[in-house]
């Protein structure tokens, strides 16, 4: 029996590794970023890494930013983006490591886009998924130490960063939702989008005299984690607070960690001309606001480029 078992484990897991780098968009992106680093290390320069989530991947056009870039500068330029769905400070901690330091290879410029519970510590943990895609052999252990709270959380770790089968079992249990009931996947992505913009755009409300305790000051030690990592490595850094629909706060300490570490703080909440028809489901960046906020992003890096701040022998 326990033969039977091992066997049928085994089978499984070896169809969840065939499947994996075609569950969906998302994982096709990730299992594709050893490639993009590597071209990264023999593109032209500047090399400009676009680093965040899917408020980036469709709020920023590589392609019209590479031709603006180049355009205003007069030179060459490359630019590639990273970023999988659903990501925050956390993963782009251990993904940059993974992907980029332990393979030796850094851009010149990296900008990264956020709102504002993408930067904080108290980001949400998706072990599973960390584990699994954004940490190898080497920072395993101190992505269970740090990141993992409890004995559960660094057992899934584990058991996720090892077994395709277990550390993509969501993404199995949406395909086959998919594929059963109508219009699931788009209804699923809908809510998600509300409830992630409005995650980003809540402001701390005051508390009555007779309410519950305030919530403890959010902190930003993986910020500045990741900072120092671009700053140890001669990456120039930027951070882009995100356009939303509504205005939303962002908060002064972040920028402070930012600035005080040596990246550049680029605000990129108002930016002329877009309106909430720029953001067709309620929180990404559609056609029109991709090539305002790509234009306005490329504006900024061109000035710095041209200055010569940005590159390095």
């Amino acid at each position: 029996m326990v033969a039977v078992f091992a066997t049928a484990f085994l089978l499984f897991e070896i169809v969840a590794r065939i499947l994996a780098p075609t569950l969906d968009y998302d994982r096709v992106h990730i299992h594709a970023l050893p490639g993009i680093v590597e071209e990264i290390g023999d593109d032209k320069r500047p090399r400009v890494v676009l680093l965040g989530n899917s408020l980036l991947m469709h709020g920023a056009d590589g392609e019209l930013l590479e031709e603006e870039i180049s355009r205003a500068t007069s030179g060459p330029c490359s630019v590639a983006k990273i970023t999988p769905v659903g990501t925050a400070i956390r993963d782009w901690n251990y993904l940059y490591d993974t992907y980029f330091t332990e393979q030796n290879t850094h851009p010149d410029v990296v900008v990264v886009g956020f709102v504002a519970h993408h930067i904080p510590d108290q980001c949400e943990l998706k072990m599973r998924r960390l584990a699994r895609h954004f940490c190898s052999l080497r920072n395993l252990w101190d992505c269970l130490q740090r990141e993992g709270p409890t004995f559960d959380d660094k057992a899934v770790g584990a058991l996720s960063h090892f077994s395709a089968l277990y550390g993509d079992q969501p993404e199995h249990h949406w395909t086959v939702s998919s594929f059963t009931v109508p219009e699931f996947g788009r209804g699923i992505r809908k809510i998600n989008n509300i409830l992630d913009g409005e995650a980003g755009r809540k402001a701390p409300k005051k508390a009555e005299p007779d309410s519950s305790p305030a919530r403890p000051p959010r902190t930003y030690q993986k910020l500045a984690r990741l900072i120092e990592t671009f700053r140890k490595h001669g990456v120039k850094a930027y951070f882009v607070p995100m356009p939303q629909p509504e205005s939303w706060n962002f908060d002064p300490t972040a920028a402070e960690v930012i600035v005080a570490n040596g990246a550049t703080l680029v605000d990129g909440r108002a930016i002329a001309g877009m309106t909430q028809a720029d953001f067709p489901d309620g929180y990404h960046l559609g056609e029109t606001g991709t090539i305002r906020f790509t234009r306005f992003l490329a504006k900024t890096l061109a000035d710095e480029l041209s200055a010569g701040i940005a590159l390095s022998p």
